[in-house]
């Protein structure tokens, strides 16, 4: 070192320059070669040492160490005027796209977005459309995961369309496309709007023959059919894109390009984990069409694949949306602990996350699990942050799924008024979303009691006939139909109809593998009998209902978890009953022995 600084300048950039010569013909690392560089003067051979210094500290999740390198270059390129006209316009695209993204990946949304206007001003100043419209993509990318207003992301929007016809590029036009249909329908939850554009990126990607594109175009397809109730068509386009995925692999472009990344998994940092972090979004929505459809132990097998590959992809934002589909599917198959732990695992991840719809839906898969677990008062608070959550995104037909679930806590607390005003909340947002069937929808019955209680007998008719038209052949959402018309039949006193629809859904519920639906039925079961004086046959289905619990309760090995499910408002009553008529039956066995 002494010697080093007793050196004149002039020498010591004559020793770096040879340094570099030497270390790049050994293949030195490029932190190395860019430190050498820098301080011989080499300004272009610094600037792309520096890039890939920082492409190669991504590689091994050093984000922090590659935007120091990234930063580093962009020092260069903003001091260094003659750089901007002498380097390709790809390695300044690839400079900022990397650094924008390794900013989002520690969620430095600000500075993210700062590296994306630097991108977007450089391309106007060297009239580049096509980088421009990219840039201004990953703009609105960044501000609608930050929940910046529509109108700012709009304009975005349409400014990167009207560069992309400018270019005449066709997979600029196609990715300004796909971008539009991710940001309509993941982002604002308005599929209807995003549909088209979906359709035409998928198009022009099959005509450019760009897989990556296709694939990513076929999963947003995906995405758009299950916001839509269309679970058979979801799961088409799922796996087709699953299937071109796998030919995918890790493979990365030479240039070291990045994709627009898929709103819902984030910024992952390198294309091989963005590929691994949108299949396993992939496998997260087969997942949740799965469960819809009825096939619980399929969408459990996609779900945990989806979750496996989110964690490797090191996408937080992947790793929630994948742990709430896997525990959507748990809690159908009655595996309650597994499925508490993990949604409150997500939810915990989620906070460390701008807020979006997808914490929302977080929320509200938080206070059905805790629902179901007994624990209503949990319930209650999550299911009212995720309407506050909802009203602050202005997601408005996004909360009809927790108005329903508030319908049914209000339900089981015997507060018949709140849940008729909850039922009617919930059925003119079913309206305004405009889904053939809406995601996790399974507690209709809540809703038409709600109404018959509530004096609108016409209105319960007229819920429950709209589900049946919507139902196709649909198994999963058979049984929610079957419950409510049962509460019809019953309140109209047609007791042998209530009867065989809920005999109905007993062997439906059996079937698919709900235990929570088949304890609830036997329970409904029960009472019509019971109402009718046939106490064998209520005796016979309380037996069974408490069996099932027992069971349900048996798989929760938290002793004070266990404790709070069985002593819940909804449980205890079943059990306790169930008791009751089979002390009753013995006494009547046994008092003529007795006499």
């Amino acid at each position: 070192d002494v010697v080093y600084s007793e050196l004149s300048a002039a020498r010591r950039q004559v020793l770096h320059q040879r340094a570099f010569v030497l270390l790049q013909a050994e293949g030195a690392r490029a932190s190395e070669l860019a430190y050498h560089a820098l301080f011989a003067g080499e300004a272009e051979a610094a600037y792309r040492a520096s890039v890939q210094a920082g492409d190669e500290a991504v590689a091994v999740f050093a984000a922090e160490d590659a935007i120091g390198h990234y930063e580093q270059a962009r020092a260069l390129l903003q001091d260094q005027k003659p750089l901007q006209t002498e380097l390709a316009a790809s390695e300044v695209e690839r400079l900022y796209t990397h650094l924008g993204r390794a900013f989002a990946f520690l969620n430095a949304w600000d500075k993210a977005q700062q590296a994306y206007e630097e991108l977007v001003a450089y391309a106007r100043q060297q009239h580049l459309p096509t980088l421009g419209s990219m840039a201004l993509n990953r703009l609105a990318i960044v501000a609608v995961q930050q929940s910046k207003n529509r109108p700012q992301v709009q304009a975005l929007l349409e400014e990167a369309w009207r560069m992309a016809q400018t270019s005449h590029d066709q997979l600029v036009l196609a990715e300004t496309e796909w971008n539009l249909a991710q940001i309509h329908a993941v982002g604002w939850g308005d599929p209807t709007r995003a549909f088209p554009h979906g359709q035409q990126a998928l198009e022009m990607a099959r005509g450019i023959h760009h897989k990556e594109l296709e694939a990513r175009s076929l999963s947003l397809l995906g995405v758009m059919y299950t916001i839509g109730g269309d679970f058979e068509e979801a799961t088409h386009c799922l796996e087709a894109a699953l299937a071109l995925y796998a030919l995918l692999g890790n493979e990365s472009s030479v240039s070291g390009e990045l994709s627009l990344p898929y709103y819902a998994t984030g910024a992952p940092l390198t294309q091989p984990l963005t590929n691994r972090a949108t299949e396993a979004s992939c496998w997260a929505l087969l997942a949740l069409a799965q469960v819809n459809c009825g096939q619980v132990f399929g969408g459990i097998r996609s779900g945990r694949k989806a979750l496996a590959l989110a964690q490797e992809s090191k996408s937080v934002w992947a790793q929630v949306t994948s742990t709430l589909c896997l525990s959507f599917g748990l809690l159908e198959a009655g595996a309650y602990e597994e499925a508490l732990g993990l949604t409150q695992h997500a939810t915990a991840l989620a906070r460390t996350l701008p807020p979006t719809l997808h914490f929302q839906s977080c929320l509200n898969t938080l206070g059905s699990v805790y629902q179901v677990v007994q624990q209503w008062e949990e319930a209650h608070s999550a299911l009212e942050e995720a309407e506050a959550v909802a009203e602050r995104l202005g997601l408005e037909p996004h909360r009809v799924t927790t108005v329903m679930r508030l319908c049914m806590h209000c339900a089981v607390a015997g507060n018949w008024e709140a849940a008729y005003q909850y039922a009617v909340q919930a059925c003119a947002l079913r309206k305004s979303y405009s889904a053939a069937l809406i995601p996790q929808y399974s507690c209709s019955q809540y809703e038409t009691e709600a109404f018959v209680r509530g004096g609108d007998e016409r209105q319960a008719r007229e819920e429950v006939h709209r589900l049946g038209e919507r139902l196709g052949s649909n198994r999963r959402f058979h049984l929610p139909y079957l419950r409510s018309l049962a509460v019809l039949a019953e309140w109209e006193g047609h007791r042998e109809q209530a009867i065989d629809h809920l005999r109905q859904a007993a062997q439906l519920a059996a079937e698919i593998g709900l235990p929570a639906e088949q304890w609830q039925i036997q329970a409904a079961l029960g009472r019509v009998y019971e109402a009718g004086g046939e106490q064998g046959q209520a005796r016979t289905a309380f037996s069974e209902a408490a069996r099932i619990i027992q069971g349900l309760a048996e798989g929760i090995g938290d002793e004070t978890l266990r404790s709070r499910f069985l002593t819940g408002p909804q449980i205890h009553p079943v059990v306790q009953h169930a008791r009751h008529l089979a002390s009753a039956f013995l006494e009547d066995r046994t008092e003529p022995s007795g006499r």
